[in-house]
């Protein structure tokens, strides 16, 4: 049985977000190992083991190709009392930065 492209048609955008979600997924899961090494390297905890999506946006990456720019947000603490926002940066599934603000030292 031979399909014309008017039967496929409606498969695509499928297909598109299905891809979407599943490189979403990745990065997201590349996003948090990236934060969990730097939470380790700093002797701080990494809270609640769970990193957020806070953006998303198209930027030009280093090599001059167009890709999806993600910033995710997770918290950590270093004494255990108080709780510090830090940030993961992803272009495509390459590690930009991983920033921990300024926090106490136990």
């Amino acid at each position: 049985m031979l399909y014309t492209l008017s039967q496929w048609w409606p498969l695509i955008p499928v297909a598109i977000f299905a891809w979407y979600w599943l490189t979403a997924v990745k990065v997201k899961e590349l996003a948090f190992q990236a934060a969990a090494r730097r939470c380790n390297m700093e002797n701080v905890q990494l809270l609640d083991d769970s990193i957020a999506l806070k953006g998303v946006k198209f930027q030009r990456a280093g090599n001059g190709n167009m890709g999806l720019r993600r910033e995710f947000a997770f918290e950590f603490t270093s004494t255990g009392n108080h709780r510090y926002q830090g940030w993961v940066i992803m272009q495509g599934s390459r590690n930009v930065s991983v920033e921990l603000p300024p926090h106490r030292l136990q």
